[in-house]
């Protein structure tokens, strides 16, 4: 077994669960971690070998101790900090860009976005998560032959097909999952979802996940009398999440570009969803539109408009009728482009190829 040394510099958030699966099911490769810090979120994402160093002095020859072949970078800054490593020892540096790293660092960071120009000369290759990455990564200089598409993936197993929920007197159930933060755009649901409770008074909308704009929300669902019809369940374990989706009857999140310029990926609660069978609303942002294709796999809309993301919400409650044939589309689509399993064999075999070379 090829030996492939993982660096997250914090293992593991709770909403980085595609990096977990994709440590998992190698046949000819075996990661090992390693962090800056105290692992957490054991029990979510329980592996072994997970090493600890404070500090990176000696790590060139403990990486020749350990007969590692590959290093795997997650994140550009963590490539940056690799790179020096990778270059004493010779060992080829692969790099996986995830959303913010090549986005709001970008941005808010000359000389981040200077050190990238040296990252992507000198390592042997590079990962992205969606064709509008990719083509993010170009412009800042990164060789296109060097860049891989690995898309986010999920376990299919962990989310089979559910039966539509059936709906009483118009309850329904809205369902939206992720850290309160700018980019996700949970002020503009809760915004929406007030235009959306004057034709439909009986729905409900539960929002699951912690962050710095709780604050804000409940000061927004005080502002709109919307105390009895929004839900804020804070984070929940990724197995109560899967629970949540079988009984919502629509997924919804509206992410936007934050005013520091940080910007989604693919949200993977987005695949989740509509492998779960549910009809799902989003936003032209970032990657979103190459997963979730209007009125064909789902809905989306603008970036920060309520008033369109209310419209649509209330245009896909009145159009159960088209409910079937939508989510089937986009059950096909996750699992012919983000299944797990095809995308942990992409990657072995990037792995493969690297140390080949």
């Amino acid at each position: 077994m090829h030996r492939v040394l993982v660096y997250r510099r914090k293992f593991l958030p709770r909403s980085e669960t595609f990096i977990y699966e994709q440590l998992l099911g190698h046949g000819q490769v075996k990661p090992l971690v390693l962090t800056r810090q105290r692992p957490f979120n054991r029990k979510q994402f329980p592996y072994s070998p997970v090493y600890v160093r404070k500090r990176m002095a000696g790590l060139s020859p403990w990486l020749r101790r350990q007969r590692i072949k590959c290093l795997h970078a997650r994140f550009g800054p963590a490539g940056l900090e690799l790179l020096p490593y990778a270059r004493k020892t010779g060992i080829p540096l692969i790099t996986s860009f995830h959303g913010f790293d090549a986005t709001k660092r970008v941005r808010g960071n000359p000389r981040y976005r200077r050190a990238l120009r040296r990252l992507f000369h000198r390592g042997k290759a590079f990962t992205v998560v969606s064709d509008q990455m990719r083509r993010r990564l170009i412009r800042l200089g990164c060789p296109a032959k060097k860049i891989t598409l690995l898309r986010s993936g999920i376990d299919l197993r962990k989310f089979p097909m559910q039966p539509p929920q059936p709906v009483e007197n118009e309850a329904y159930r809205l369902l939206s999952v992720g850290r309160l933060t700018e980019k996700k755009g949970m002020d503009t649901l809760i915004r929406a979802f007030a235009s959306v409770r004057k034709k439909h008074p009986r729905a409900r909308l539960i929002i699951v996940g912690e962050g710095e704009e709780k604050r804000k929300l409940r000061r927004l669902i005080k502002k709109y009398q919307l105390g009895k019809q929004v839900v804020l369940k804070g984070a929940l374990p990724h197995h109560v999440v899967q629970r949540e989706l079988a009984k919502c009857h629509l997924f919804v999140i509206a992410c936007k570009t934050a005013r520091n310029g940080d910007k989604e990926g693919i949200p993977n609660v987005l695949m989740e969803a509509m492998a779960s069978g549910r009809p799902v609303v989003s936003t032209y942002h970032s990657g979103i539109p190459e997963l979730v294709r209007h009125k064909e796999t789902g809905y989306l809309v603008p970036e920060r408009s309520p008033a369109k993301l209310g419209r649509m919400l209330d245009h896909v409650l009145d159009s159960r009728d088209e409910w079937p044939e939508v989510t089937a589309r986009a059950r096909e689509k996750v699992e012919r482009n983000h299944n797990i399993d095809k995308q942990r064999a992409k990657l072995e075999e990037l792995y493969l190829r690297v140390m080949k070379k």
